[in-house]
């Protein structure tokens, strides 16, 4: 195997990701090689696409946004943290799929077909297949009762080993998997050489600087928050929030627990920071 230069940085990190597929050749290549049956030619695809989730009250920004000449949308999300309600994550991202969708006061009849799809470098389901597609039952003991909801939920699991699947998606999942080799097309090289370019750039320095602001952030909401209802009890959301923050930018946990440690060490001990870990991600 060929070792990567900055090896850690890989394309599973979704600011790195959403970066390299943000070119259109790029992400018409991705979505060919996942959905064969729909014989696309052409996306165009919206960089750091930002839907405003009124109910969050805050702005969602999407890995990997592209629509087709029929207006089909095609959301497509790295997932590496194992969550523990992926139906729920699959929900969330058709609303917001569907908010874009569909003009206020259009016949509801003109919503767009929309492909919701999630990477893993893990089986997601555990029954070792390449791809999971989800089908919408009127009758759930009846497996004909299906129905067309112009949703299409899908799970790509980079470890998987049944099923048939294009063999441009086997080298993108063998890439997430091992990285470059010498055996790797010369597709897999191109986004190879972007994945470095990018890391290398000021886009990715002030992408990671970001970082460190939304802990100082944090720090000074639960400072705030701590009037209200003590400081530790804010201190542990603080810890839980800025946890949650930065897992589109996939930090290592050694990471994670350095920053936390210095920020809230002499409130908490390592163990306890752990713990907030854990929990933040299984929430």
């Amino acid at each position: 195997m060929v070792r990567n230069e900055n090896h850690n940085l890989t394309i599973t990190r979704d600011p790195i990701f959403g970066h390299v597929f943000s070119k259109p050749e790029n992400c018409l290549y991705l979505l060919r090689s996942i959905l064969p049956r729909l014989g696309l030619t052409q996306v165009e695809v919206t960089p750091q696409k930002q839907i405003n989730k009124k109910l969050l009250e805050k702005n969602v920004i999407m890995d990997l946004w592209a629509k087709n000449k029929k207006g089909e949308i095609f959301d497509v999300e790295m997932q590496t943290t194992k969550q523990k309600w992926a139906g729920v994550r699959f929900r969330y991202y058709q609303s917001l799929a569907d908010q874009d969708s569909l003009k206020v006061g259009e016949d509801i009849e003109k919503i767009n077909e929309t492909y919701i799809i999630f990477i893993y470098p893990f089986d997601p389901i555990g029954e070792g297949k390449y791809i999971y597609e989800g089908t919408f039952l009127l009758d759930k003991d009846n497996p004909d009762s299906s129905v067309n909801t112009k949703t299409h939920w899908i799970s790509i699991n980079a470890k998987g080993y049944k099923g048939e699947i294009t063999p441009e998606l086997k080298e993108f999942l063998d890439y997430i998997n091992y990285g470059l080799t010498k055996n790797s097309s010369n597709f897999i090289k191109k986004i190879d050489r972007e994945r470095l370019d990018y890391i290398r750039s000021t886009e990715w320095r002030d992408a990671k600087m970001s970082l460190a602001v939304l802990l100082s952030d944090e720090r000074a909401e639960a400072r705030k928050e701590g009037r209200k209802e003590g400081k530790l009890e804010a201190q542990k959301i603080a810890v839980k929030n800025f946890v949650q923050s930065v897992q589109d930018f996939n930090p290592t946990q050694e990471w994670i627990m350095s920053k936390l440690v210095k920020a809230y060490g002499q409130d908490f001990s390592k163990s306890e920071l752990e713990k907030l870990v854990q929990e933040a991600e299984q929430e």
